[in-house]
């Protein structure tokens, strides 16, 4: 095989692993209220226990964990 050949080949295997590594992850995403008056809480810390993984909600409440593999999370939210 020439070097284009090779080449080639490196990059659409390289682009086939990069898209079955997509595929095997996703995202948590949701709002944080209080649980009493349903306001959104800004700034409250989300992390996925057990991980480096997390985020701060918006100033909406919104967060998204990004990067999460598939499978089943308990999320720890907090907040000062």
């Amino acid at each position: 095989m020439n070097r284009s050949a090779i080449f080639k080949a490196f990059v659409i295997g390289l682009f086939s692993w990069t898209m079955s590594l997509a595929a095997i992850t996703g995202k948590i995403a949701g709002i944080v209220t209080d649980a009493e008056t349903g306001v959104p809480l800004a700034g409250a810390n989300v992390i996925i226990e057990g991980t480096t993984i997390g985020a701060a909600a918006d100033v909406d409440g919104n967060y998204i964990l990004l990067n999460v593999a598939a499978g089943k999370y308990v999320l720890n939210v907090t907040m000062l």
